[in-house]
């Protein structure tokens, strides 16, 4: 894989973590996500934490997908893809038969982390 590859990879995981994350900041109605907060057990101030706090982590990893990629990035990133997987797995599988596929989109999400981590580890 050359740099090209690498710099487009990078953008493109970028560009989701800091769209989901001003998303739900700025887009999604807050009653909405307050909603399905609810629906894993969180309410008030700790649905608030969540969201916000998931949020500004979004956010965070764009910005260090873009400056300071690394080993442990990658694995961060889809160590919390894999703990959001299986949250709603258990609290909400019908998004699993969603038609649109939102969480059949994180396997590629891993895979593209797996392709940069293999690639960043072969640097150091």
């Amino acid at each position: 894989m050359n740099a090209h590859d690498s710099a487009l990879m990078r953008l493109t995981l970028a560009f989701v973590w800091l769209s989901t994350g001003m998303i739900s900041l700025f887009v999604f109605p807050i009653p909405e996500s307050m909603a399905l907060l609810a629906q894993v057990g969180l309410h008030g101030m700790a649905a608030s934490v969540a969201l916000y706090g998931s949020a500004l982590l979004d956010v965070l990893f764009g910005v260090f997908t873009l400056l300071r990629p690394s080993l442990w990035l990658w694995r961060f990133q889809a160590l919390l893809i894999i703990t959001y997987s299986i949250i709603i797995a258990l609290y909400m599988p019908e998004l699993y038969l969603h038609p649109f596929g939102p969480m059949l989109k994180n396997l590629p999400i891993l895979l593209l982390l797996w392709i940069l981590y293999k690639q960043y580890k072969l640097r150091s």
